[in-house]
């Protein structure tokens, strides 16, 4: 039985909360907040967890394995440090630090004192991008073209990054988890149209050594909340909507046929294409935050790979800092864009 403590219960937290509650192998022992309000409503739903105000008393606490760090990025290097100098095995809520400094720096400590750390990217354990995965690695697509992803819902409120640092992690780990590499260029814009100066509509393209493209798009500009990623390869397209049921989120498109290939000029025949024909893939049945969530135990107690480990988390954040300095350097202003071309990102 694995023994966890949970700092932050804000939007994100009681989410955590109730799939570490419900994981026969691990036991929630204490929830740590600030606001007397969010402990009151650990209370109310789960009389078994401990609440303090005081983070430190978790760290301290010798009966406590793993700590979740749920509490804004800023603090996220701070206290992630203190729990892996505690001994403390460290799951962090995505992005894993504010700068990629501190978040390489987790990696070495963690290595040296020998605990597990992983980071909340719970896209890799989304059944769509599962199956995507595997798709792909039985070669099915053959070689990958291009890769585009949209994602767009209303910021939230008060927020203290933009909209690249809130939404394009998860897209960002998505791509580094199907293609397994790391960008060489990026090309970045960004706007700020409704949010007093953070950026709320960016584009961002990225090209790999591969050869490989892809294309995100993030917004806060819309109350329509879209997840869409278009994977382009040799011998299909796979088009994955989130939003859509369980059913119907993932569909492979065939080629279809094409007689103006080749077509000669002595024939007397009409031109034209017709689509492929579509596989809609089945998918698996689970919660993704729950799959997270036992993934981590299991390392801990088996000493199992983990694809959202500190490594992967690191290097969106690597990524989340060049977009973001690429931007700034282009002098984005109100309802402008600006753009930078930058290589040898990896």
């Amino acid at each position: 039985m694995t023994s966890i403590g949970i700092i932050g219960c804000g939007y994100w937290g009681p989410n955590l909360v109730r799939n570490f509650h419900g994981l026969p192998k691990a036991r929630v022992q204490t929830v740590s907040d600030l606001r007397p309000g969010r402990l009151e409503l650990i209370q109310e739903n789960y009389p078994d967890i401990e609440t303090t105000e005081d983070y430190r008393t978790i760290l301290d606490d010798e009966r406590i394995d793993a700590v979740v760090v749920v509490t804004p990025v800023t603090t996220h290097r701070e206290i992630a440090e203190h729990a892996l100098q505690a001994g403390k095995h460290v799951f962090i809520e995505k992005p894993m630090a504010h700068t990629a400094a501190d978040a390489w720096s987790l990696v070495d400590l963690a290595r040296t004192v020998g605990k597990v750390l992983a980071v909340g990217h719970i896209f890799q354990y989304a059944p769509g991008v599962r199956r995507i995965a595997r798709e792909i690695e039985a070669g099915r697509l053959g070689g990958i073209h291009h890769i585009t992803a949209t994602r767009i819902n209303p910021g939230p409120p008060k927020s203290t990054v933009d909209v690249i640092w809130d939404l394009a992690a998860h897209d960002l780990s998505i791509l580094l988890h199907l293609l397994g590499e790391m960008p060489d260029s990026i090309v970045a814009t960004g706007s700020s149209y409704q949010t007093g100066g953070l950026i709320d509509n960016a584009h961002i393209s990225l090209g790999f050594p591969s050869g490989a493209t892809a294309h995100v798009h993030v917004s806060w500009l819309s109350s329509n909340k879209t997840r869409l990623v278009q994977i382009f390869g040799d011998n299909a397209t796979i088009v994955y909507d989130e939003m859509l049921a369980l059913d119907g989120k993932v569909k492979m498109h065939d080629r279809g046929n094409d007689n103006r290939v080749n077509a000669s000029d002595t024939e007397a025949v009409h031109l034209g294409y017709s689509a492929g024909d579509i596989h809609i893939l089945q998918l698996e049945q689970h919660e993704p935050l729950r799959l997270e969530c036992a993934e981590f135990v299991r390392a801990i107690t088996t000493g199992s790979a983990l694809s959202n480990d500190g490594v992967m988390g690191a290097r969106v954040v690597e990524l989340l800092e060049r977009i973001s300095a690429q931007i700034r350097i282009g002098g984005t202003t109100p309802g402008s864009t600006a753009g930078v071309v930058a290589s040898g990102v990896a």
